[in-house]
């Protein structure tokens, strides 16, 4: 029972180190400045970078017990906001043991607390395009990685069903998603914490080439939403291949948004930071990228159409 008030205490405290360092000054995202641009002191950068980097390896989040081979697991409630009472006494599950898995785990943490910040400056998201349903795509300025691009959508299912098909089961997309040729889990580092390595489809009608990325993936259950953070990592058993061109993300993922009226629609929302590498003009990639989101929400319309 001490070992469990104890770890409770470590969750709160690095939420409590995120928390303050996003809210004190906007650290890592301020508001927008008159003429549309960004200004992030280098104290206030430096300052969030070492919150958040202290409070994801002083703590250590609850794992309920490991799954089976087969069987998908899905991650407890976040943390924040529970009670002591609500906590699962039935132990720990896979944890990160090694540095590796640490840096990992560390990764995924930072990931997330920056699309928590991309999603809280909704005020400042720029608009680019939407297609004939509806679906936005937006752009927002961030420090140290560019340009991310924001697809919002409301789709008519539950939260549930695009948690299970989007989130849970990344590997089983290249299925129904069209926009991806591969998905491979290349290491489960603990319940919350993967690592993937994924393979995109070539986009503007060829001239974007496949690119292959290495990810590393956090996912969190809260009250009112799902949430899949990554980015790109480096893991030992898929060094670059000549093959393809190794891409780079940027932290983003997929969030989504229960409604609190009616369980059978949901807000999804998918934030995209890459790097593309090669020679390809900046334009070009800025429509592809455009163009692929909305060629992804139309393959998942469809998937989900088939559920009815």
């Amino acid at each position: 029972m001490q070992k469990r008030v104890t770890k409770l205490r470590k969750e709160k405290s690095y939420l409590a180190a995120v928390n303050a360092a996003c809210e004190s000054s906007r650290l890592f995202y301020p508001r927008a400045l008159s003429d549309g641009q960004f200004y992030s002191p280098p104290e206030s950068i430096a300052a969030y970078l070492a919150a958040v980097n202290a409070a994801c390896e002083s703590s250590r989040l609850f794992y309920p017990r490991a799954l089976s081979d087969g069987q998908f697991y899905s991650p407890p409630e976040s943390i924040a906001g529970s009670d002591d009472e609500d906590l699962d006494e039935e132990g720990l599950g896979r944890r990160a043991v090694t540095a590796q898995e640490r840096e990992f785990v560390r990764q995924g943490r930072e990931a997330m607390a920056v699309v928590e910040q991309i999603l809280a400056q909704e005020e400042n998201w720029k608009f680019e395009k939407n297609n004939d349903v509806g679906d936005c795509v937006y752009t927002l300025e961030i420090p140290f990685h560019g340009k991310t691009f924001i697809l919002k959508a409301l789709l008519q299912c539950s939260a549930e069903l695009v948690y299970r098909e989007v989130i849970l089961q990344p590997e089983k997309m290249v299925q129904w998603n069209r926009t991806i040729s591969a998905c491979q889990i290349l290491q489960r580092v603990d319940d919350n914490t993967s690592v993937s390595y994924d393979v995109s489809s070539g986009a503007a009608g060829g001239v974007v080439s496949p690119r292959d990325f290495v990810n590393v993936r956090r996912v969190e259950r809260k009250q009112d939403c799902y949430v899949s953070a990554g980015m790109s990592t480096v893991h030992s058993s898929k060094p670059p291949h000549p093959r393809y061109v190794r891409g780079e993300n940027g932290p983003g993922g997929f969030v989504v948004l229960k409604s609190s009226s009616n369980p059978s629609v949901c807000t999804f929302i998918w934030v995209l930071n890459t790097d593309l590498k090669g020679r390809l003009p900046r334009y070009l990639i800025h429509q592809s990228l455009a163009a692929t989101m909305f060629e992804f929400m139309s393959h998942l319309r469809q998937r989900i159409a088939s559920f009815r």
